[in-house]
């Protein structure tokens, strides 16, 4: 992913590390065999996170679940947590994407923080869920903007 600062439009290196830290541990699940649903994960301006999980409904449920999630918490973040306003946040979930006519499973994540012009999104292909040290996965590719929820 992108590394810069918000000012020229690109992905800092605090949104590129939390995001990279929300594939990483989505990956781990997935060659474990476990499903994670869908995971958020939202951080303060002073590096404060917190990571929310959805599972108890479809995807597309939980996707909405996150989404309300991010929107009620952007403006004050989660004070019994130690967050305070919500500078960034990343949801990953799992889906497919065509690639040359063909569905392949991915990891698809969606990130955005303060400052950025849109929000983006990425995926990264997996085969194997499941198998271990045979699970296989892709770097992260780009998806494209789309709209932030803050």
């Amino acid at each position: 992913m992108p590394q810069n600062n918000q000012t020229s439009g690109s992905v800092s290196p605090e949104l590129d590390a939390m995001t990279c830290d929300v594939i990483g541990a989505f990956l781990d699940s997935l060659a474990e065999g476990e499903d994670p649903g869908v995971v958020v994960c939202v951080e303060d301006a002073n590096g404060a996170r917190y990571e929310a999980v959805f599972t108890d409904d479809g995807e597309e449920a939980c996707l909405s679940a996150a989404n309300d999630f991010v929107a009620q918490h952007a403006a004050h973040g989660i004070p019994d947590e130690g967050v305070k306003r919500i500078e960034r946040y990343a949801i990953a979930c799992t889906g497919c994407v065509d690639i040359d006519g063909a569905y392949a499973n991915a990891v698809l994540v969606s990130f955005y923080e303060r400052g950025l012009e849109s929000g983006y999104s990425a995926y990264v292909l997996f085969d194997g869920m499941g198998e271990g040290d045979n699970f296989m996965w892709s770097d992260p590719e780009p998806a494209g903007e789309e709209p932030a929820i803050f």
